[in-house]
């Protein structure tokens, strides 16, 4: 990859710089076995989970004409909970984002996680100093984060042309796309990697990033 002029680093949260993707098919393995249905298997997950959520778990096998998706919500917030006890950061995420600072760039957090979460869990992992804002979704339906980011660019006065966006999924693109940041995807994180490489260019340890911004 080339190197970059970018001042501002946009990361996303749950895959890029939290390490839940096996919490994550194993709160979805609770939940749809409550409901009779196959769980997915890793790569299964990998290759299908998208944003919104809704259509992930219509593709996934839940009745959504039976359930509220703020049932569904409220069961995967209570599920992953229970699975949440060791999670960790990605691999080299505090020596990388520390490098990051001490160059001057401004790092910024888009999650969908619920934004009191958010600031909870970047406090506990000592990381939250490292960011100008934190920005994370005021419900718990992970309904994406286009909308969010519009409102960080406008809040921070960020310069699109001088962004790059580090995400894990293809809504991450996505997002990059529609705020015109540029984007690189972390292949550790909810989608797989030849999902990912149709939409931008792919890493596969946060470390990478250092050489070209």
């Amino acid at each position: 990859m080339n190197r970059t002029n970018c001042q501002n680093i946009v990361w996303d949260w749950n895959g890029t710089l939290l390490d839940d993707v096996q919490t994550g098919v194993d709160t979805l393995a609770d939940m749809l076995c409550r409901r009779g249905i196959t769980p997915l298997t890793v790569e299964e997950y990998k290759q299908t989970f998208c944003f919104p959520v809704i259509d992930f778990y219509r593709q996934t096998g839940f009745d959504l004409d039976k359930e509220s998706m703020h049932d569904l919500s409220t069961d995967f917030v209570e599920s992953y909970e229970k699975h949440a006890g060791s999670l960790t950061l990605v691999q080299d995420v505090p020596e990388v984002l520390a490098a990051l600072h001490a160059t001057g760039k401004r790092l910024y957090i888009l999650s969908a996680l619920r934004e009191e979460e958010l600031l909870r869990m970047t406090r506990e992992y000592g990381i939250d100093s490292y960011f100008e804002k934190i920005c994370g979704s005021d419900n718990i339906y992970a309904n994406g984060k286009i909308d969010r980011g519009r409102q960080l660019v406008s809040a921070c006065g960020i310069r699109p042309e001088e962004t790059l966006m580090v995400g894990d999924t293809l809504h991450d693109a996505e997002v990059a796309q529609a705020l015109g940041f540029r984007c690189v995807l972390y292949a550790g994180g909810h989608n797989d990697e030849a999902r990912l490489r149709t939409a931008a260019p792919v890493i596969h340890r946060l470390k990478e990033i250092l050489s070209f911004v």
